[in-house]
């Protein structure tokens, strides 16, 4: 599994480095008379993901404003530093917050004792919960295009089949096949329009 990992990255790296090194290697797998459209459907995705990590950065924004007023308001000591690791961590979906809120805790505890550590944990814990099943689906919705449910679906799809990089990779390999599903339902609406003109021409 390690293994793998450092061949996606090296590989990702490769890609990355030249302008047309995904298209040139879509090329190389894909049979010819399928090519162009596999390449469209890159580039369509593409766009999809560089939406998807703008929807990452507001959501990241959104998390370290709420932490922060959270623990502002029960004077946890650096509060500030601690919203903005929030912020920073929370580009790993899911496990970013647990991470913050557990950060979170350990700094109130050595400050406040358990009583606040467990009301500051409390509080991180109603933010992740409004993260995964809220505000991340519905950010998604409006920045990418792909519904709550499928985001969530997608998300525990890809938890269970490659457990943090299929979380990871989720939302973007959805958001990959909406683009593929709608082709499919255009090509087959396009092939019953004759059909249907006929119908309507004969009525």
């Amino acid at each position: 599994g390690a293994f793998a990992f450092l061949l996606i990255i090296i590989l990702s790296i490769y890609f990355a480095a030249q302008e047309t090194g995904v298209d040139d290697f879509i090329r190389l797998v894909v049979p010819v008379k399928h090519q162009e459209y596999a390449v469209n459907l890159w580039k369509r995705s593409h766009h999809k993901i560089g939406l998807w990590m703008q929807g990452q950065l507001i959501l990241s924004l959104i998390i370290g404003v709420l932490g922060y007023l959270w623990l502002s308001i029960f004077q946890v000591p650096y509060a500030f530093l601690l919203a903005i690791f929030a912020a920073i961590i929370e580009i790993i979906p899911v496990f970013g917050s647990v991470i913050s809120g557990i950060v979170a805790v350990v700094i109130a505890a050595s400050h406040g004792g358990m009583e606040l550590a467990l009301i500051i944990g409390i509080g991180f814990l109603v933010i992740n919960l409004l993260q995964s099943n809220l505000i991340y689906p519905l950010v998604v919705k409006r920045v990418v295009g792909v519904p709550p449910i499928m985001v969530i679906l997608a998300m525990i799809a890809g938890g269970q089949i490659a457990g943090f990089l299929g979380v990871l990779l989720s939302v973007p390999i959805a958001a990959a096949i909406q683009e593929f599903v709608s082709d499919i339902e255009k090509a087959k609406a396009k092939e019953l329009r004759p059909f249907v003109e006929k119908l309507v021409t004969k009525s």
